[in-house]
């Protein structure tokens, strides 16, 4: 009988460890379905990790000379894009990249090296979309500090209104509402920073 409770005392343990592990577990997988192509090599430095909304972090990035590097970003759907993710060289303390998630409500649509995260087509006729992708061959070996800002969870939607304006013409704008019954919580998702690198004889920066 005593084992028998120990046996239901350990599964009940285990249901309740097992969506934090499993969660966990999950970030660090990502990097596990995605494969580099050749001539492009996975760059252990790669990494996917737990974050939560309303919080920031960073971690320094080493280039070696003698290979271009090709870094992406992906972030977990409960964060809606809403993040900013700025770069410095440490050699020189210049930043490099300076872009937020996605492009406000009602943008045109993203072009080139204007989000970090929002999809873009490489031409106008493209029926694809690329996912943002920043390349740089550091002309001597240097590190880049990545720092990345998880923006507050907000509860708060744009939507559309119309109104007369003093001339009589009907305006619509999009204007903030707070959900009713709601408020800003804390959320928690992966985020990852995703390097790839290949031996190259040119010297670029950042496109």
């Amino acid at each position: 009988m005593k084992t028998l409770k120990k046996i239901i005392l350990g599964l009940a343990m285990s249901a309740i460890l097992l969506p934090a592990a499993v969660q966990a577990q999950n970030c660090a997988d990502f990097l596990n379905f995605r494969k580099a192509e050749k001539p492009w090599r996975y760059n252990t430095a790669s990494k996917s990790a737990t974050c939560f909304s309303g919080k920031k972090y960073e971690f320094v990035l080493p280039l070696a000379k003698g290979n271009e590097y090709r870094i992406q970003f992906f972030a977990s759907p409960v964060f809606n894009n809403e993040v900013q993710v700025k770069i410095v060289d440490l050699n020189s303390n210049q930043v490099v990249i300076d872009l937020p998630g996605q492009l406000p409500e009602g943008s045109p649509e993203p072009k080139k090296g204007q989000t970090c995260l929002q999809d873009y087509r490489e031409k106008e006729s493209s029926p694809n979309m690329t996912h943002p992708y920043f390349d740089f061959a550091p002309a001597q070996p240097t590190s880049l500090k990545i720092m990345i800002e998880i923006k507050e969870h907000s509860n708060v939607v744009m939507v559309t209104q119309g109104d007369w304006d003093a001339e009589g013409n009907y305006v619509e704008k999009q204007v903030p509402v707070e959900k009713e019954g709601s408020s800003n919580e804390v959320v928690k998702g992966c985020f990852t920073v995703y390097v790839i690198d290949k031996p190259t004889d040119e010297v670029t920066d950042f496109k």
